[in-house]
C-alpha cells in the first residue's frame, strides 16, 4: 500500500470521541525505541524543495562551534504554500536555482533522521520551518497563558531564559493536570473499520479546535474541564525520544487535510525524493527568508 495513501486515516477524525486523559504514572522499563519513533512519524507528511533531478536544495551556514567550517543545512518546511514562496524568492535572487527548484513530499520521520544523523556530523544541519500563521497564535497562546512575556523587545520565559521559537503543535488537555486527553475514533483502513485510541497533536490550531467544538456538543463537559495548549515539536519529539510514559506510544501527529492532500498529489506526479541526509547530492542556496 502506497505509504502517502494512509495519511488519509488521520484526517478522518472529525467524528472522534474525547476520553480520558492520556498521560499516566504507569511507567515501562525502557523508552520507546528510536525505530518506533521513526514509524510514528513516517506517516506525517513535510514538504522539502528538490532541484530537476530530485535532489535536495540545502544551503550553508558558519558552524556554530567553528565559524572558520560550514554547517550544511537540509530544510523542510510544515507547509508547502511556504515551500513554493521560498521558491518564489529563489526565482528572484537565484534564477539558476530556482527556476528549476520544485516542492517535493517528505516526511518528518526523514527530516528526523536527518537531525540524528546531524548530531553524530558537525558538518550537517536540519531547519524546520513553521507555519508563520500557527506560530503567531501559539505565542498569543504562550502569552496569554503567561509561559512567555516580551521583555526589551525579546520573548522570554517566565522564568527569564530566552524562548526558543520552533514548529508549534496543539493539544486538547485537561484543565486540572494539563496533561494531553485522549482520543477514541472509528477509522478505515484497508477497507476494514477498527477503533483506534491515540493522542492527538495538531499542526493547525484551528483544525483541533473546530473538532474540539463538534466534540464538545456531544460531551458538555469538555467545554469546562478541557483547554487547548502548545508544545514544540522539538520538545514533543524529545520525550519521544525518552520518556518511560507508554502513553507516548500513543501520540499521533496530525497535519492538515489540505498538507495530506498536495503530499498525496505531488507524490503521484513525481518520483520519491532521495535521502536528505546525502550531502554528496544536493544544490546549494542561500538561507531561505523566514
Amino acid at each position: 500500500m502506497n505509504r502517502l495513501a494512509r495519511f488519509g486515516v488521520l484526517a478522518s477524525l472529525i467524528s472522534g470521541m474525547w476520553i480520558a486523559p492520556a498521560m499516566t504514572r504507569q511507567m515501562v522499563v525502557q523508552a520507546l525505541p528510536q525505530e518506533q519513533v521513526l514509524q510514528q512519524l513516517s506517516n506525517v507528511p513535510i514538504f522539502m524543495i528538490t532541484n530537476a533531478k530530485g535532489e535536495p536544495l540545502t544551503y550553508s551556514v558558519p558552524s556554530p562551534a567553528d565559524k572558520t567550517k560550514q554547517v550544511q543545512v537540509f530544510t523542510f518546511f510544515i507547509s508547502k504554500q511556504d515551500a513554493e514562496a521560498t521558491i518564489t524568492s529563489l526565482k528572484q535572487q537565484q534564477p539558476q536555482i530556482g527556476n528549476s527548484a520544485k516542492v517535493t513530499p517528505a516526511s518528518l520521520s526523514g527530516a528526523l533522521k536527518a537531525a540524528l544523523d546531524a548530531q553524530k556530523n558537525p558538518t550537517l544541519g536540519v531547519d524546520i520551518v513553521p507555519s508563520r500563521v500557527q506560530l503567531e497564535k501559539a505565542i498569543a497562546m504562550l502569552k496569554q497563558s503567561g509561559d512567555i512575556q516580551e521583555k526589551e523587545g525579546k520573548l522570554v520565559t517566565k522564568d527569564g531564559q530566552p524562548f526558543r521559537t520552533g514548529t508549534p503543535l496543539f493539544y486538547v488537555a485537561d484543565i486540572k493536570s494539563g496533561n494531553p486527553i485522549a482520543i477514541e475514533a472509528k477509522v478505515q483502513e484497508n477497507g476494514q473499520a477498527k477503533t483506534m485510541r491515540f493522542v492527538p497533536f495538531y499542526f493547525d490550531n484551528t483544525q483541533l479546535q473546530t473538532e474540539l467544538d463538534t466534540a464538545r456538543k456531544t460531551n458538555p463537559d469538555l467545554a469546562k474541564n478541557t483547554n487547548i495548549r502548545v508544545v514544540m515539536l522539538d520538545m514533543l519529539v524529545a520525550t519521544l525520544l525518552s520518556s518511560n510514559d507508554p502513553a507516548v506510544g500513543q501520540i499521533q501527529l496530525v497535519q492538515t487535510p489540505d498538507a495530506i492532500q498536495a503530499a498525496v498529489q505531488l507524490q503521484r506526479s513525481s518520483n520519491p525524493a532521495p535521502s536528505p541526509a546525502t550531502p554528496a547530492s544536493t544544490t546549494p542556496a542561500t538561507p531561505p527568508k523566514k
